[in-house]
């Protein structure tokens, strides 16, 4: 055999024992059962889909310390959803008195139910990232970096980029403009942003993020990535951008795989965050 041609086939063999690896990781992690979120649990509509879904946000306690959880912006990230269903149902449980927690376990409930209906296992879970406009909703936040057509940065090491659709301006779709409008309407002041599947990190330049994201990394074992490295990744249009802008503190947390909640792993670093939140800042 020719080296070229075998070379090419090597590659293209790696490629396909990738694909059956997402496949059977996609349905091992499709397999994890949540439990469904109490009917007695407080609930809101900050607003609606392009398909005029409400986007449900869930209240636990009535503390000074406002914070937000965030889950399914991506709607393809659906293990997102099930790890904020964990925490709704966990705070139920274990209120703290220092905080008022938002929880919202998917934005992008459009993209969600279109990645439930087609799961794709063999491309690791790419269908129904963007809204019911094709729009990447973590590239329409109303910055200046706002690009009509932004990148989506992903694969291993973030190797791999891919053209996203960011809408036509900034702040154009009604999942972004309920999330603007209600961070800014209750004065919230620490987000922490919930994706997957890279199994890292990062805070932004406002204190105290970076502290947080750091904590954050220790207990869950994900990889730390500085706000300098996060900006070589040339993310346009984004939430981080936003937060930044507004002084509010964002931690953006990617979990280990795309069907799954990794809440075992999860749960110990949210509560050590939380802990640190409450000893040292008062909002």
């Amino acid at each position: 055999m020719l080296p070229g041609l075998f070379f090419d086939t090597f590659k293209l063999m790696l490629k396909i024992l990738s694909k059956i690896k997402h496949f059977f990781i996609g349905l091992r992690d499709s397999l994890e059962k949540v439990p469904q979120i109490s009917v007695e649990t407080k609930n809101f509509s900050i607003g609606q889909t392009i398909k005029r879904r409400k986007i449900l946000t869930y209240q636990s306690g009535s503390g000074p310390i406002k914070l937000l959880m965030l889950g399914g912006i991506h709607g393809n990230e659906v293990g997102t959803v099930k790890l904020l269903r964990y925490l709704v149902n966990w705070l139920n449980q274990n209120r703290h008195s220092d905080f008022t927690f938002y929880l919202i376990p998917c934005l992008n409930i459009d993209g969600y139910r279109k990645a439930l209906k087609n799961p794709d296992y063999w491309g690791g879970g790419r269908i129904g990232r963007t809204n019911a406009n094709n729009v990447d909703l973590n590239r329409n936040f109303d910055v200046p970096s706002f690009q009509s057509k932004g990148d989506w940065i992903h694969g291993k090491n973030y190797s791999e980029k891919t053209q996203v659709f960011s809408g036509d301006e900034g702040n154009s779709e009604p999942e972004t403009q309920a999330l603007t409008s209600f961070i800014k309407k209750e004065n919230i002041k620490i987000v922490l942003s919930f994706h997957n599947a890279g199994a890292d990190i990062v805070g932004n330049p406002i204190d105290p993020a970076e502290k947080l994201a750091k904590i954050f990394s220790r207990i869950s074992g994900y990889r730390y990535i500085s706000p300098k490295e996060w900006q070589k990744f040339g993310q346009t249009g984004s939430s981080y951008e936003w937060c930044t802008l507004n002084k509010i503190a964002l931690l953006e947390i990617e979990a280990s795989n795309r069907y799954g909640s990794d809440w075992a792993r999860q749960k110990p670093a949210i509560k050590m965050v939380f802990d640190e939140i409450a000893k040292d800042i008062k909002f």
